[in-house]
């Protein structure tokens, strides 16, 4: 969940909740229409305003599928570079379709991602009945609307391909209706809810009370995103450059694989390259390293079931011993007792580890969404694609990032450097691969095998087979039964 590790904010969590419970009672109340909020019944006070836009945040929440700890399992196990252990085994089988439980576990995101999207669409459509609000505050809790409803679009149209655009809240069973809008028009709508938002978003860094809070810096990272997989190359570039050169964060130096603690340690509540991530507490906690670790592993879980392995075939085999993240991402099983694994020298992820969690269950890891990091590699790949090749600067920006992790001067050259003199297609691969090392386990590498189509090839370098059906999560059956819009036709290939 989006939480804020202040006692600051105690008092707008509580407006959080009466605001999600009178959403959640009106949401269950379908047969008296009358009981939806529309802008006759919305209450015309500024801290209901706020706890809105904080039921929207609320979407982030653990105890649902979406974006923890089930689509994350979905997305990291589709990834060809993790395995899924016990039920989480058919998400990474790539010629067969997902089982009824991983299909119900998609379903389960799916609603959730539209229950957020009709909490921004609440907010959108009553805000103006709110006369008392500070216009300054108004505009605000707009664009940070706007924001969210960007963010769970660009989830629905990467896994999903085509789906209904709702942009009005849900009041009506007239309103039931809306057939899947083509991915393009989708990515449009995305693009243009984030150019409207940016003016309105603060431009500096959220004070410690509103981490996790949307800024511009979160929403021109989520645009350059955007340009990235509609391949529009020259403004996918100019957003990453601008954040680079205007934004007020930094990377974070390491000199030792330890040091990547102060990005991902869960003492950590927010650090210089953090631009907008999912933020967690003990009270409120995450599942990660529960999720990942084999049992009680000091230092890394209070508890854990080991259910997703890195996989020894893929990109992660030729991961050089020298990248401090290797080191950080990956340990030795052998240094874990009775854990029955049997690769001899690394079966495990490392990157999320919370020895001191009150509880299983609770760990205090936040999760980024987007750091500082990912500019530096989104403009090294779009430049690369608008020139024709990789330029001078392109080249130093992806280098930046690879002397990072060895932990080497950012600014000076060194013997890791990718070698210069590479074609447009060598480069690329190299930008790829660099984003695979940087980001594993944070909700990257399926979306960047999807929209550069390399899925299968990755996939089937490890040894396994792909069908194209794998590409697409499937759309609830509730969905295509109960949307008069939508057929059994519209269902994604293979369901």
């Amino acid at each position: 969940m989006i939480t804020f590790k202040t006692e600051a904010m105690k008092k707008l969590l509580i407006i959080l909740f009466v605001g999600l419970f009178v959403i959640r009672c009106e949401e269950n109340l379908q047969e008296v229409p009358e009981s939806f909020l529309t802008q006759n019944n919305f209450i015309n006070d500024p801290n209901y305003a706020i706890s809105t836009l904080h039921s929207i945040y609320a979407t982030f929440d653990r105890r649902n599928s979406y974006p923890l700890i089930l689509f994350m399992a979905l997305l990291e196990n589709r990834a060809e570079y993790s395995d899924g252990r016990g039920s989480q085994v058919p998400i990474s089988i790539y010629d067969k379709p997902l089982d009824n439980t991983n299909q119900v576990r998609a379903f389960n995101c799916w609603n959730d991602i539209y229950n957020g999207i009709n909490r921004a669409n609440n907010l959108l459509d009553n805000i103006d009945a709110v006369t008392e609000l500070d216009p300054g505050l108004k505009a605000r809790y707009i664009a940070e609307a706007k924001f969210l409803r960007a963010y769970f679009y660009s989830d629905l149209v990467k896994y999903w391909g085509a789906v209904p655009l709702r942009t009005n809240v849900f009041v009506d069973l007239a309103d039931l209706p809306a057939p899947r809008t083509p991915a393009s028009e989708i990515w449009r709508f995305i693009i243009d809810e984030l150019t409207q938002a940016i003016p309105d978003l603060p431009q500096e860094i959220p004070p410690t009370s509103e981490v996790g809070r949307a800024n511009a810096w979160a929403a021109r990272m989520l645009l350059a995103n955007a340009y990235l997989n509609t391949q529009d190359w020259n403004n996918a570039r100019e957003q990453a450059d601008f954040v680079i050169k205007n934004s007020p964060y930094s990377l974070v130096q390491v000199n030792s694989s330890e040091d990547f603690l102060n990005i991902y340690g869960p003492e950590v509540t927010t650090h210089s390259e953090d631009i907008w991530s999912f933020q967690f507490t003990g009270v409120n906690g995450t599942s990660l390293p529960t999720f990942i670790a084999p049992g009680a592993v000091p230092g890394f879980s209070v508890a854990g079931y080991r259910a997703w392995l890195p996989v020894s075939t893929s990109i992660l085999s030729s991961w050089d011993k020298d990248d401090l993240r290797r080191n950080f991402n990956l340990y030795n099983a052998q240094d874990i007792a009775e854990t029955g694994v049997t690769f001899s020298e690394w079966a495990l992820f490392g990157k999320w580890r919370d020895g001191g969690a009150p509880t299983a269950g609770s760990n205090r890891n936040n999760i980024p969404v987007f750091r500082l990091a990912e500019a530096y590699l989104i403009y090294a790949e779009a430049a690369n694609e608008v020139e024709s090749g990789p330029s001078a600067l392109a080249y130093e920006r992806l280098n930046t990032i690879r002397r990072r992790g060895y932990g080497l001067p950012l600014g000076t050259s060194s013997e890791i450097d990718v070698p210069s003199g590479l074609s447009a297609n060598e480069f690329r691969n190299k930008v790829l691969e660099e984003r695979a090392y940087e980001f594993v386990l944070e909700l990257k590498r399926w979306n960047d095998l999807l929209r550069t189509g390399t899925a299968r090839e990755a996939v089937e370098a490890t040894g396994k087979t792909f069908m194209d059906f794998s590409l697409l999560f499937p759309i609830p059956f509730d969905e295509i039964n109960n949307n008069p819009a939508l057929s059994e036709s519209d269902q994604n290939p293979g369901y």
